[in-house]
């Protein structure tokens, strides 16, 4: 585990779980690790695998292109990480129950979730749209 999966967890390990998403979140740090490493990833597989609760699973696998480099030299995942804000418990519980309505911080360069679809065939919809700084 120590050889194969250390990379993956290095960002994971600051963020904690983010369920599904979790598997790609792994993709970027072992990638951006390795960028760092120099190590050539092109043609290599991949395999992922992520579990969740009610027996749902999702296996799979990848192929790293030519030119991994050029689209991972723009993650700057670790950069970003560092660059979170702090929030006290009174605010996550708030933020929780949905007693704020507005983000704690102003975003910039980023998606910000502009409204979930409360009725009909898109219930639970997600919407989202990119701020700029």
């Amino acid at each position: 585990v120590s050889e194969k999966l250390e990379k993956a967890q290095r960002a994971s390990s600051l963020v904690g779980n983010m369920y599904a998403c979790a598997i790609f979140l792994a993709l970027m740090s072992t990638l951006e690790s390795d960028l760092v490493e120099g190590t050539e990833l092109a043609q290599s597989a991949f395999g992922f695998i992520g579990y969740g609760s009610g027996s749902k699973s999702k296996v799979f696998e990848g192929t790293i292109q030519e030119g991994w480099k050029d689209v991972v030299s723009n993650f700057k995942v670790f950069e970003k990480l560092t660059q979170g804000s702090e929030i006290n418990y009174s605010q996550y519980e708030k933020l929780h129950r949905k007693q704020i309505k507005e983000s704690i911080r102003n975003p910039k360069n980023e998606f910000v979730l502009q409204r979930v679809e409360s009725e009909g065939v898109k219930l639970g919809a997600r919407y989202y749209e990119w701020i700029y700084s």
